[in-house]
């Protein structure tokens, strides 16, 4: 009952924005409504370990996003609704896209993924934006999962204010919504206690270097801090170089964390982009204990913001790992709709590991949008290959692994997407 009375609740927000747009004297900025459908096919095997892992699912959802936009350019309201259908999802198996119950059968999931009112104004050149409700977040330190068929998202509010090339920004989060349930909002909680999430950050740029700074503190719980800075060399004629140097540091802050945490990473980005194509490079370092990416049970929106967080997180104590990446757009042979991306990724030095430890990854991603009548509809399809081998030299938090457990992965997975959508105005 308390997801219809809310879903009727954000309903009720958008039709009044709606009207009250609709009078004499007043305007809407930029509204829209969009509905896309889903259709994903995902198969997943990993035999090597124990217990054998599968994944065998085919599920389909409709989607529909409504934008009011700005009524005089100064309030709106947003919302994401959503529902799915499964075609097969084999018992058993690991299943993500939809609910699970206690007897392992599949449930579909329906609901409102986002429903929020927004708001800005300007002043004396200061812009002023500010959010609050449910909706996916997307921060350097908290992220909303959006690799679902239906949205993860978060309760709260948000505020940012903007003068020139300085941007600064917050978030005081209270509740959230996993990407494979119904509910509209849990109230944040670690272990069954409440918690809260808040966020603090700034963003600059200064002579065409970017400068990021962000804290994140989960009430009880921890403490992070991450610091980026980013150039673009442009040498012209559809050549350029894009750099990154990230530093994250993460510390135990309360009660409702079990034991002591101390980690930090440096991560360091470099891609060189020449026309339709480009290559990469990165090369991160975890220094101290495990990186911790919690920020609460629910939501799915633990971050590692490193460009070593791939299939897997290369996010252990001392972990030295590689990752090289290449993609090309096929516009020259006049297909644009056509791309192929692709990485691979190692990690080593691991002490969370025994001298066994290796683990790699690779992965290839082909997608292409339609245009002309088909434009909206698009189709991609995820192949990634995990291999991992190493000997616990610790019990790994977070996990059912003790000190002792010799690991190991051979993980194949292949996923299928189908997407379109249309815009009804």
């Amino acid at each position: 009952m308390k997801l219809f009375a809310k879903s009727a609740l954000c309903a009720a927000i958008a039709t009044s924005v709606f009207t009250v747009s609709a009078q004499a004297e007043i305007t809407t900025t930029d509204p829209s409504f969009k509905l896309t459908y889903k259709n994903y096919f995902w198969k997943q095997k990993d035999t090597a370990g124990e217990p054998k892992y599968y994944r065998d699912e085919w599920v389909q959802a409709l989607v529909a996003d409504i934008d009011t936009g700005y009524v005089n350019d100064i309030i709106g309201a947003v919302i994401t609704a959503g529902a799915t259908n499964t075609f097969h999802a084999k018992k058993g198996t690991s299943i993500s896209n939809i609910a699970v119950g206690g007897d392992g059968k599949y449930n579909d999931i329906g609901g409102f993924q986002q429903a929020f009112l927004k708001a800005k104004y300007q002043l004396s050149g200061v812009d002023l934006k500010g959010s609050h409700g449910v909706k996916k977040r997307s921060y350097e330190l908290y992220g909303n999962s959006g690799s679902r068929i239906l949205l993860g998202s978060s309760y709260g509010s948000d505020a940012s204010v903007q003068f020139k090339d300085l941007t600064l920004y917050g978030s005081n989060i209270t509740g959230a919504s996993n990407r494979n349930e119904s509910k509209f909002h849990h109230d944040l909680t670690i272990d069954g206690k409440d918690t809260k999430v808040q966020i603090l950050g700034a963003q600059y740029s200064i002579a065409g270097v970017g400068l990021t700074g962000e804290q994140l503190i989960v009430k009880d719980y921890l403490k992070k801090h991450f610091a980026k800075v980013d150039y673009t060399f442009d040498f012209g004629e559809g050549r350029s170089l894009d750099t990154d140097i990230r530093y994250g540091k993460a510390v135990d802050d309360g009660g409702l964390y079990n034991g002591k945490l101390n980690s930090s990473y440096v991560n360091l980005n470099a891609t060189y982009n020449f026309n339709n194509a480009y290559v990469g490079f990165g090369y991160n370092k975890v220094s101290g204990d495990d990186w911790n990416d919690s920020v609460g049970d629910q939501g799915n929106a633990g971050t590692f913001n490193s460009s070593l967080s791939q299939w897997a997180d290369y996010d252990t104590e001392g972990e030295q790992a590689y990752l090289i990446t290449a993609g090309y757009n096929f516009a020259d042979q006049g297909l644009p709709g056509l791309s192929i991306d692709a990485y691979a990724a190692k990690g080593s030095d691991s002490k969370t590991y025994g001298s066994d430890f290796d683990r790699n990854e690779w992965s290839t991603y082909v997608s292409y949008s339609f245009d002309g009548k088909l434009k909206g509809l698009s189709i991609a399809w995820l192949h990634v290959n995990y291999n991992f081998d190493g000997t616990a030299l610790k019990d790994i938090a977070g996990s059912d692994t003790k000190k002792g457990d010799v690991e190991k992965s051979r993980d194949t997975s292949n996923r299928f997407y189908l997407k379109y959508s249309v815009a009804v105005f």
